[in-house]
């Protein structure tokens, strides 16, 4: 038997992982209490005991600890000082001179404060994978800790970790990782992105670990399977990114021979996908619900947008539950044209019903997949939503997203010097390449006849765990699929 080779698929919405030994490969089972337990959702929620909850149950914690709360802020004092210049209005005569920054100018110190919410019971992370490239994003406080984003992206990777060794049976320290093709289209936030998700992987427990592009995974995955030779497109669509391949495959016996005459044509990548889809529908189906179209005041204002932006970033929508926010909401509400909407807005704030808003809609968008219309209905206090959405609406309100991933296909494309013609198949994973809308763009350039559909949440496991067992066979696959 050939040792036990470990490809992982650090996800931006879910993750999954697999166990290769040259003949078969396995994916493992992660989260018993998901609809799909090969499937971990990655989030992480740490409570103010600091114990760390992850997965379906950590939004399970979340919902049940802080719908419908009472929430306190409080500010206080950071300790910072920060210089401030006090000075009138200046003299615009001719003999108006301009004071000296060191001797003239007055100034005194600021005080900096924050308002923070003192009754949390705990706090969740999710789309951790998305903020790995945002070098601004240094540490972030938990209850009096600081985290690292390297060590709240370990604490989801070691129960990971935790069930390869049980079903090892013995300790398995090297894996080959997934990684988008793009990250960022900032060269140093992709570079950044990597290093951070490398740094995770080892506080996780995985002491060797290399990285290989997703798309580039899925299409082993599949190409393994036959002796044929054929060029393959991957198109792999999740929460975060849009990464597509372009792979040609010779015709050799076995897997290590076919590995070895694989060649990457091309690939291309864009940090936009599911999540930028829910944003959208966010926006122009329950926007409007919760007053965003309303006006107030005698002047007849419109309201303020800010606002709606706290909506799509759930997580911190606490952050405008405060005593000043309430009470202008109240006192709009009054002379609102659309008081109905209001109190919507104020519901939604007051008892933080964020992130079960999110979650209706990202499961709409899931049963367009499959139906022609559905329905978000969110009943919550004063929240009483019924919004119908049919397919081609949503295929409308999502058009500019997928304007950007059929460029991406073409991008792809073009680098491997390629027409739509050369391509045998074209392989579709990732749960938002399920989206009809993003079927048909693809199908509508390559043929239907020519879309072959892999597991939407494992083939990327899969393959990676293949080429880690091929990986010291065939160095080339794994330099190239980088």
């Amino acid at each position: 038997m050939h040792r036990l080779s470990c490809g992982l698929d650090f996800g931006t919405t879910n993750s999954s992982v697999a166990l290769s030994d040259g003949d078969a490969t396995r994916v493992l089972e992660l989260d018993p209490v998901n609809d799909t337990p090969t499937s971990l959702p990655s989030l992480l929620y740490i409570t103010r005991k600091g114990e760390t909850i992850v997965g379906r149950a950590a939004a399970n914690a979340f919902i049940e600890r802080n719908i419908d709360r009472e929430i306190i802020l409080r500010q206080v004092d950071l300790g910072i000082n920060i210089q401030g210049y006090v000075a009138s209005e200046p003299d615009k005569s001719e003999s108006y001179r301009p004071p000296d920054p060191d001797q003239d100018t007055p100034t005194e110190a600021v005080r900096a404060r924050a308002m923070v919410e003192v009754n949390s019971p705990g706090r969740l992370f999710q789309s951790l994978k998305s903020m790995l490239r945002l070098r601004s994003f240094r540490s972030t406080e938990v209850f009096g800790e600081q985290y690292q984003i390297e060590q709240l992206t370990a604490m989801i990777l070691r129960p990971i970790k935790e069930a390869v060794d049980r079903v090892a049976g013995q300790p398995v320290n090297s894996a080959v990782f997934g990684r988008p093709v793009c990250f960022s289209t900032d060269p140093g936030e992709d570079i950044a992105a990597e290093q951070r998700l490398l740094v995770a992987a080892q506080l996780a427990g995985f002491e060797e670990v290399g990285f290989f592009y997703e798309p580039v995974a899925a299409c082993v995955e599949y190409a393994i399977a036959t002796d044929r030779k054929q060029r393959l497109m991957v198109v792999d669509i999740g929460g975060g990114t849009c990464d597509v391949c372009v792979m040609e495959f010779g015709g050799a016996h076995g897997i290590a021979e076919r590995l070895a005459e694989s060649r990457i044509l091309g690939v291309a990548g864009l940090p936009v996908a599911g999540d930028a889809i829910d944003r959208e529908i966010i926006r122009e189906k329950l926007f409007p619900r919760f007053g965003s179209c309303a006006r107030y005041g005698p002047s007849n204002l419109p309201m303020p947008q800010y606002l709606y932006n706290q909506i799509l970033d759930w997580q911190n929508l606490y952050r405008l539950n405060t005593e000043e926010t309430i009470n202008w909401l109240i006192a709009a509400e009054v002379s609102s044209d659309q008081p109905e909407t209001m109190r919507a807005l104020r519901c939604l704030i007051q008892r933080n019903y964020g992130y079960p808003v999110a979650r209706e809609v990202e499961a709409a968008k899931k049963r367009l997949s499959y139906g022609l219309e559905t329905d978000i209905d969110i009943y919550k206090e004063a929240i009483q939503i019924h919004e119908h959405l049919e397919r081609a609406e949503f295929a409308h309100i999502i058009e500019h997203t997928i304007d950007k991933m059929a460029t991406t296909i073409e991008e792809a494309l073009s680098a491997a010097q390629l027409s739509s013609d050369d391509i045998d198949y074209v392989l579709t994973t990732g749960g938002t390449s399920l989206v009809p809308a993003i079927l048909d763009m693809i199908g509508g350039r390559f043929g239907l006849d020519r879309v072959i559909q892999r597991d939407t949440f494992t083939s990327v496991a899969a393959g990676l765990a293949i080429v880690a067992q091929y990986a010291q066979k065939n160095g080339a696959v794994l330099k190239n699929g980088r």
